[in-house]
């Protein structure tokens, strides 16, 4: 969803229906025949304390959710870097042309990889670098085969298990960028977080700035955080990239 991948549009949104759903609340109460009654008030207080018990407890569970994918793509950066070291080193034991080859198509597969996730790349960039990553893998694997045909050494063997190593991080990393929050998960956030906003304008007596911006704000703050660390190719907080740059000011050099 475009809002769930745009944290900072998210917040003005969520911010612009919560206050909403406040005002709707206040405007019911209006209507309530026993307003006044100290034990009606306690009623409408004892909900809206329930309700937001529950929405901050799903807020926290998201949130461990969120930080818990987020340190997992981050592990998986610095895994993939030292596969491809691991498969560089083993390259240069092997004989030609996979000694000679094999270092340009790893720097550059490095280059690939940087691209696909850099957040200072477009869409198309990322994906002509999808493209090059795949054919680099290909030309990879394809010469370790060739190798393996030839003279099946233990030497030939560890390089082939390094590099089918190295490519299965590949399929780890894509399938930790798909693995997101549920979208049952934010239905029900939604849905608590409107609920918490219209009982507490219902609740309120006069109309207050603090009480109806200060709930508002600290919802709106905590979605837009879960939502931007669910977020891997857009949003503020990105993954560090610095393990895969490292390695390819290495492999330049």
């Amino acid at each position: 969803m475009y809002l769930l991948d745009h944290p900072l549009v998210l917040f003005f949104v969520t911010c612009l229906a919560l206050l909403l759903a406040h005002e709707l609340g206040f405007c019911l109460r209006g209507l309530a025949k026993d307003r006044d009654s100290k034990e009606w008030e306690k009623q409408v207080h004892e909900t809206r304390n329930q309700i937001a018990l529950l929405l901050s407890l799903l807020l926290g569970f998201a949130m461990s959710m969120a930080v818990s994918r987020f340190d997992e793509r981050k592990k998986l950066v610095v895994d993939e870097a030292n596969a491809i070291g691991t498969v560089y080193l083993r390259a240069t034991m092997q004989a030609e042309p996979i000694r000679s080859r094999a270092p340009a198509l790893l720097s550059a597969y490095v280059d690939a990889r940087i691209a696909i996730f850099d957040k200072n790349d477009e869409e198309r960039e990322r994906q002509d670098a999808v493209e090059d990553s795949r054919r680099i893998q290909d030309a990879l694997w394809a010469g370790a085969v060739t190798a393996a045909q030839q003279s099946q050494t233990p030497i030939v063997a560890i390089y082939a298990q390094a590099l089918n190593e190295m490519i299965d991080l590949d399929s780890e990393r894509v399938a930790a960028v798909l693995n997101r929050i549920p979208a049952d998960i934010w239905a029900l956030l939604a849905l608590l977080s409107v609920l918490t906003s219209v009982v507490v304008g219902y609740g309120q007596r006069h109309r207050s700035m603090l009480a109806t911006f200060v709930p508002v704000l600290m919802v709106a703050i905590a979605v837009s955080l879960i939502a931007d660390l669910d977020t891997p190719t857009s949003g503020f907080i990105r993954i560090d990239q610095q393990s895969l740059k490292s390695l390819s000011a290495q492999l330049h050099t």
